[in-house]
């Protein structure tokens, strides 16, 4: 089994629900994955959660979009846009989340499996890959938004990279209309991260 297909494997079987998103499809911007019934990256010694807990609330989970534009993200050394000047591209290649009552709260997990690929101008070695993490409402209102900066290794004599993360601390109020309109976001995002301050914290 390949290297993609293991960290591909290894997040479904944590995950509650996965999808596929294809990086090389120019028409692809939304990945909406179905639903599972087991808990992301399921816990053996959970904490206790704020009774009542709303397990129908699995149901009516957000789901998830890849970010317009943000599906990928390019690196060069000389001219942008250039292929043979490319030192290394990330791409998006799973996407997955579960959602949990806890009383008149909801905690959100979001999982994302990317790969890295070296390019003509690049080499083996530990790249950082900016990938954010968002819950919107109907109202297209951030109610938790956050950058993660991700180091990934590519190891000696090799050309690609798998990395898997998993966001486990999103935490949003369940709204009255039961999440209908919201979206969970996923993309790469540079401009973001160079503006965001390192104390940022999910609001809500």
């Amino acid at each position: 089994m390949g290297a993609r297909s293991v960290a591909v494997a290894a997040l479904c079987l944590g995950l509650a629900a996965c999808g596929t998103v294809d990086p090389n499809d120019p028409n692809r911007a939304t990945a909406n994955p179905g639903l599972g019934t087991k808990l992301l990256l399921g816990n053996a010694n959970p904490g206790p959660l704020t009774p009542p807990v709303d397990n129908a609330i699995k149901n009516d989970c957000p789901p998830i979009e890849v970010l317009d534009g943000a599906a990928s993200y390019r690196v060069y050394d000389g001219q942008e846009n250039d292929p043979f000047s490319l030192r290394w591209q990330a791409a998006i290649a799973e996407t997955a989340r579960e959602c949990s009552g806890l009383g008149v709260e909801a905690g959100i997990k979001v999982g994302v499996v990317g790969r890295v690929i070296v390019g003509p101008k690049g080499a083996p070695g530990t790249v950082r890959v900016p990938l954010r993490i968002a819950v919107v409402d109907e109202a297209n209102k951030p109610l938790y938004s956050q950058v993660q900066q991700i180091d990934v290794a590519i190891p000696p004599g090799q050309s690609v990279a798998n990395f898997t993360r998993v966001q486990e601390d999103i935490v949003v109020p369940i709204p009255a209309n039961r999440f209908r309109g919201w979206r969970i976001l996923v993309g790469y995002d540079p401009k973001g991260a160079a503006a965001e301050p390192k104390t940022a914290r999910r609001r809500g």
